[in-house]
């Protein structure tokens, strides 16, 4: 059996209006809890742009397939005068969160896109904030309800919406 290294690119969207620029994600904050370098992410993730600086965090939470789960992510790390300025203007806006997990090679001196394999991706936003003397911990929740978390099969076109205007006419 193999060994690999398990990493967690984070990006922090202070407003998701302005999610994209020039047609890549460009966040307000961007971390990563492995490397003590800046990493990016390349070739791995093309959609995404900049430098994830090295933060020391843990999150929980994370689902089994590379798409967004319905159960809330947790994050922990310590409590630093930017992350808690941050948890203070978060819990009052229309943030957005970006969790990628990561698993490469093992023994990499950086994050090497060609061995890695993204394993989930959590979009979501900041529910909820514990903050003590010593750490932050968010609540991050995908914004669907829990106890019928249904998406539309197929797209809805203006065409389907004027037949069913139709019958009620």
């Amino acid at each position: 059996m193999a060994n690999y290294d398990v990493l967690c690119f984070l990006e922090y969207y202070a407003d998701r209006a302005n999610v994209l620029s020039g047609g890549k994600r460009n966040a307000t904050y961007q971390w990563q809890n492995f490397y003590q370098n800046t990493q990016q992410l390349g070739s791995a993730d093309t959609a995404a742009q900049g430098d994830y600086r090295y933060l020391a965090f843990d999150i929980d939470g994370f689902g089994s397939v590379e798409a967004s789960s319905i159960a809330d992510l947790s994050f922990e790390a310590a409590a630093t005068a930017e992350l808690v300025d941050i948890t203070d203007t978060a819990l009052g806006a229309d943030n957005l969160i970006i969790a990628s997990l990561y698993v490469q090679n093992v023994g990499s001196d950086a994050f090497d896109a060609s061995s890695a394999q993204l394993i989930s991706r959590y979009i979501g936003s900041i529910e909820g904030a514990s903050v003590t003397e010593t750490s932050v911990e968010w609540t991050i929740n995908p914004a669907i309800n829990k106890l019928n978390p249904q998406v539309p099969t197929r797209k809805i076109t203006v065409n389907m919406v004027d037949k069913q205007n139709k019958l009620y006419e």
